[in-house]
């Protein structure tokens, strides 16, 4: 019985310290505590793993488990913990020994030197020569421990393989997603800074308009004092001639002629000068401030509707091209993503949708409103075209790339880029090889836009009133290149 009890106590210690495992273990290293520390979010790790974790950051330091980040580099040693690591530690390496040091079986009590195959398990001399596993493989523990130890071997170094991939994955990834939240902050600054330029241009334009209204109302109200101080002298004047001239021919006969002709002399004298009227010398200035006005508010709203174009052009489209309109002679990838001509037609069954003469394919996806964009990437060599066609476009016989025909374009031919225009092609002046080009379509804005996609530089816009839905349409009329669309 006593032997008995030891042996449970031994199996106690060796299963007991799995409980309290998780606690003392790193989630980076995935094994016990080496000197343990602690960060502000009260996750705890091996100080070298939260050290390699954060080696090349300079800011925003996240927390490996629950990805809360600080803007310090900030941890403190956990005492308590590490004390408890090494615990737990040395008692799972006590428990663990004295099972090996037990090494008897319990049914027999005789050494455990053979180990069963089929059972799985070690066993005695007296175990191997019962009816129970008679007849199963048995071989010697040392035999049996070579070979399975070559296994967890393999396993454990495949194991930790694993383990650093997902580690260098894990670093790398978390690098990648501080350099894109780095870059989203940086775009942030900008659109501050450009928005707190406008606003600043906006007020000293605001501030030098009011300033050219205050000098032209001083200027206004100086004239008009002007004028009223003149006329309130020769206003004056006249009340007091007016009253002379009323006396004087109130007075008797003899009063009367008396020195009558030295007042009308006199009144005959003044001459009223009447002052230059204020609408006269400042109407031009307030008409020629109107018209700065008139500009401003066309100004505004134009500017106001081209940001509000540009800025709200609407998200990529995902596009992809639409087999049942594919030429014969095109050959589609797979994914339906890109399109180059094949050297023989395809047997592909005769539809409506199809071209039948023309090496053209639309793409699975038409608009009849809002604003939409796509990328393409172009091969280097002739023979490509694309851009957007009407719904109703001929697919059987041979047509024409033109607007008449339902088709705004451009295309590259004879080592030139064209936009293909009515009555005749426009040539594209550009700056340097196209690799991949934009293409922006506005509905209701009656544009189909093409930009350089790797600059933004404008190549040519078409103005089409469009009446019904339109597909992005391709074009490959030649062996040695391709278009793909890119996502």
């Amino acid at each position: 019985m006593g032997e008995g009890k030891d042996w449970e106590g031994a199996m106690a210690a060796v299963f007991l310290p799995g409980n309290l495992q998780d606690e003392a273990t790193c989630s980076v290293c995935l094994e016990f505590f080496k000197d343990p520390v602690s960060i502000e979010c009260g996750h705890n790790f091996c100080r070298a793993c939260i050290a390699k974790s954060w080696k090349e950051l300079e800011m925003d330091f996240p927390c490996p488990q629950c990805r809360e980040v600080f803007q310090h580099k900030s941890f403190r040693p956990n005492r308590q913990l590490a004390n408890m690591s090494e615990i737990i530690s040395q008692f799972t390496t006590r428990g663990v020994k004295g099972s090996e040091e037990d090494g008897f079986c319990e049914k027999h009590r005789e050494a455990l030197k053979l180990y069963c195959k089929d059972d799985q398990k070690t066993i005695c001399v007296v175990c191997d020569r019962s009816r129970e596993h008679r007849p199963h493989t048995v071989v010697p523990i040392d035999e049996a421990a070579e070979e399975y130890k070559g296994q967890v071997q393999s396993r454990l170094d495949n194991l930790k393989k694993e383990r650093q991939e997902l580690l260098e994955f894990k670093s790398n990834d978390d690098k990648k997603t501080q350099d894109l939240l780095k870059t989203i902050e940086i775009e942030r600054q900008k659109l501050f800074s450009e928005f707190e330029a406008l606003r600043q241009f906006l007020h000293d334009q605001e501030h030098l308009l009011l300033g050219q209204l205050e000098k032209m109302e001083k200027g206004i109200s100086k004239r008009q004092n002007e004028n009223i101080t003149e006329l309130s002298k020769e206003i004056s004047l006249l009340n007091k001639l007016i009253a002379e001239l009323e006396e004087k021919i109130q007075q008797p006969v003899l009063e009367l002629l008396k020195d009558v002709m030295s007042i009308v002399s006199r009144s005959n004298d003044v001459k009223c000068q009447k002052p230059v009227p204020v609408c006269t010398d400042m109407k031009n200035h307030v008409c020629n401030f109107s018209l700065k006005t008139v500009i401003l508010e066309k100004v505004l709203k134009k500017f106001k509707e081209n940001l509000r174009d540009e800025l709200g052009k609407g998200e990529k489209e995902d596009l992809t091209l639409d087999p049942d309109s594919a030429n014969q002679l095109l050959i589609l990838s797979a994914d339906l993503k890109s399109v180059r001509m094949g050297c023989r037609k395809q047997e592909l069954p005769d539809n409506p949708k199809r071209f039948d003469t023309n090496s053209r394919v639309l793409a699975s996806t038409g608009f009849k409103s809002g604003r939409h964009y796509w990328e393409v990437e172009v091969g280097a060599s002739d023979g490509w075209a694309f851009g957007v066609a009407r719904e109703s476009v001929r697919r059987k016989g041979l047509t024409q790339f033109s607007p008449e025909e339902g088709i705004w374009a451009m295309q590259q031919n004879g080592g030139r880029y064209w936009a293909v225009t009515s009555p005749q092609r426009t040539p594209l002046c550009l700056s340097e090889k196209l690799n991949k080009v934009r293409v922006y379509l506005d509905y209701e804005g009656e544009e189909v836009s093409f930009y350089n996609a790797e600059n933004m530089q404008h190549i040519f816009t078409f103005t089409v009133p469009f009446k019904e839905r339109v597909f992005p349409l391709f074009s490959v009329c030649s062996t040695v290149t391709y278009i793909k669309l890119c996502s």
